[in-house]
């Protein structure tokens, strides 16, 4: 593309006129030749800019990053222009048709069962562009299954819930069997058995999924992010061993657990996951899911894990380092020095001055030690202490008071205990104050005071220490900076986390059976590669919007029945229906272009 200066004359007036021409060289017949893509109108712009025009206004229709310089004036106009350009693509792909002109009854027209089209079109060409078909008939699935086996994982991108929903989603609200044919059976057990398929190929999709991943994203098995969260049930769940009472991450230790370990890699895609007990110790599972990761990659010159402190266990770093691989980890316990923030380096700063990083580079033999001091972590921490410090406080104030009012705990044992059930409860606020009972006499029947004083070194300790943690590493070719980098995209997984639990039907979890409840979590873990794909891809054409809210302006995109009168030769009528798309809006085929999709999910159909 590139603009060209036009000029013309006024044939009354001789009045000179002179425009901007977006246009761009075609090949044809007869030879090269220009193709106007949209008058500018009379612009005032230095000549020396037309480039760096046309260029930002391909970079904004292709989803590409501008290498050049952000002019706002150019940006401006650029913008105006890729919005009339899509609009104008958006008209043309809206009136592509073959003319079919009938007589009809304009008063007998009706628009019936609308279905979501746009998200459906969406996760359906991601699902065939990582040829998941493919694997799933290469491992023994029949092609009977894989609408069903389709809609439960679509179903949790669009409409995440359990299967009874999503089959009545798929059936009465959704054009996704326009796409994939209808399933030969649809009963709910179908679904079910379709699930518990999908589940016993579990090894051979994610190994599927990781190379296709990395194909079409050119990626590297190099650097891998290591994490679990858990989720609960509603029920006994009697008949599931993995299900278990724990500490839930949600909140909801009133019900049983279980828990799933993901590795992913740097661009948060899922090379592996794995089901574990709701109580299960974390330090523990690392080992066998590396194993497992073992068999799904290539084997890189070079890999790194990262991690938190709850898994970063000695023993598990000792087996690591034999195990070749790198690592990056919080440490855990005491730090090998003594910390000092004295001349600490700043490695970030934010231009408000609100988030400062500041390290200091420790060195042994075989590893890196870095102490980073966040700000912004600083703050959140003194929040906490601060809220928990005042409940604590609170509450020994209210036992103090009450020793004098009736009707309120005065025994000397009771108040023992209660102050111990405090302790437990508040133990970050605990450990910073000495606290004494009084007994009245010698008998130590009541107490007759309770007296509470800061422990003045450990509290001055703690407040200097807030904000701050140690990172180690056996990388020891890479700078502070590389290795803080590193760990701060430990927060990829956090995300992915949330992702599934928020937007893809994770929780809560309803299934009483072990089977089902695997096959279930396993769905999101499905439904999640799909997302991240799409977001990947739409963040490579400069469009940072998540799929929720991708998927619900795709919603306005919709597939309709037309059914009206048709009148026949003889002048009687006959009623006809025809299938077709709603038109194409703007925001649709912005989407499209940026996964590189045509616009036209499905053709008119004649019924």
């Amino acid at each position: 593309m590139y603009i060209k200066k036009v000029k013309k004359t006024n044939g009354r007036s001789k009045k000179k006129y002179q425009y901007l021409h977006l246009v761009e060289s075609i090949r044809t017949e007869n030879g090269p030749r220009q193709k106007l893509i949209l008058n500018l109108g009379n612009i005032n712009l230095d000549p020396s800019l037309y480039q760096s025009l046309a260029k930002r206004i391909e970079d904004i229709l292709t989803g590409q990053t501008s290498m050049f310089s952000k002019n706002q004036k150019i940006d401006k106009i650029a913008k105006g222009a890729a919005r009339k350009i899509f609009q104008k693509q958006a008209k043309e792909i809206n009136e592509e048709k073959v003319f079919d002109v009938k007589p009809v009854d304009v008063n007998s027209l009706e628009v019936s069962f609308p279905r979501s089209l746009g998200p459906e079109y969406v996760c359906h060409s991601i699902w065939n562009e990582l040829k998941i078909n493919d694997c799933l008939l290469v491992n023994g699935i029949s092609n009977y299954a894989i609408p069903l086996i389709k809609a439960l994982v679509i179903g949790r991108l669009i409409e995440p819930a359990s299967e009874l929903h999503t089959r009545e989603w798929v059936e009465n609200r959704s054009a996704l069997y326009e796409f994939t044919g209808e399933p030969l059976r649809a009963s709910l057990n179908s679904y079910y058995r379709a699930g518990d398929k999908l589940f016993s190929v579990k090894e051979a999709l994610e190994k599927h999924l990781s190379k296709a991943e990395k194909d079409i994203f050119s990626l590297k098995d190099s650097l891998f992010f290591f994490d679990l969260t858990n989720s609960y049930f509603e029920g006994a769940c009697a008949n599931n061993k993995k299900a278990k009472y724990g500490k839930s991450k949600e909140k909801r230790s009133d019900c049983k657990l279980v828990t799933l370990g993901m590795i992913i890699d740097e661009a948060g895609f899922c090379k592996y996951s794995e089901l574990f007990p709701g109580n299960q110790y974390e330090g523990k599972t690392l080992l066998g899911m590396i194993e497992k990761l073992d068999k799904h990659i290539e084997r890189e010159s070079e890999r790194t894990i990262v991690m938190d402190a709850g898994i970063a266990t000695e023993g598990n770093l000792k087996d690591l380092d034999e195990r070749e691989y790198k690592y990056i980890a919080v440490n855990r316990g005491k730090a090998p020095f003594e910390k000092d923030f004295s001349n600490m380096k700043v490695l970030n700063k934010d231009k408000t001055n609100r988030t400062k990083i500041e390290v200091k580079r420790f060195e042994t033999n075989e590893e890196v030690y870095i102490l980073v001091r966040s700000s912004g972590k600083k703050k959140k921490e003194e929040s906490i202490r601060g809220r928990i410090e005042q409940l604590f406080l609170e509450r020994l104030l209210y036992y103090k008071s009450g020793l004098v009012k009736k009707g309120r705990i005065k025994k000397y044992e009771r108040i023992l205990e209660s102050i111990g059930r405090l302790k437990e409860k508040y133990s970050k606020a605990a450990k910073l104050y000495e606290i004494e009972v009084i007994p009245e006499g010698n008998d130590k029947k009541n107490a007759k005071d309770i007296i509470w004083k800061k422990k003045e070194e450990k509290y001055k300790n703690e407040l200097e220490y807030e904000g701050s943690y140690v990172l180690r590493t056996n990388r020891l070719d890479l700078s502070d900076d590389e290795i803080w980098n590193i760990y701060i995209m430990l927060g990829n997984i956090e995300e992915a986390f949330l992702n599934m639990k928020s937007h893809l039907g994770l929780r809560p979890n309803f299934h009483q059976l072990e089977n089902r409840v695997d096959t279930h979590m396993f769905i999101s873990v499905i439904a999640y590669h799909i997302l991240n794909f799409i977001e990947k891809k739409l963040k490579l054409s400069g469009d940072k919007r998540r799929w929720h809210t991708i998927r619900d302006i795709l919603k306005t995109h919709q597939r309709i029945t037309i059914e009206y009168n048709e009148r026949l030769e003889d002048g009687s009528f006959k009623k006809r229906q025809i299938r077709k798309n709603t038109k194409l809006e703007l925001e649709h085929l912005k989407i499209y272009r940026y996964l590189e999709l045509s616009g036209k999910p499905l053709q008119i159909r004649k019924l």
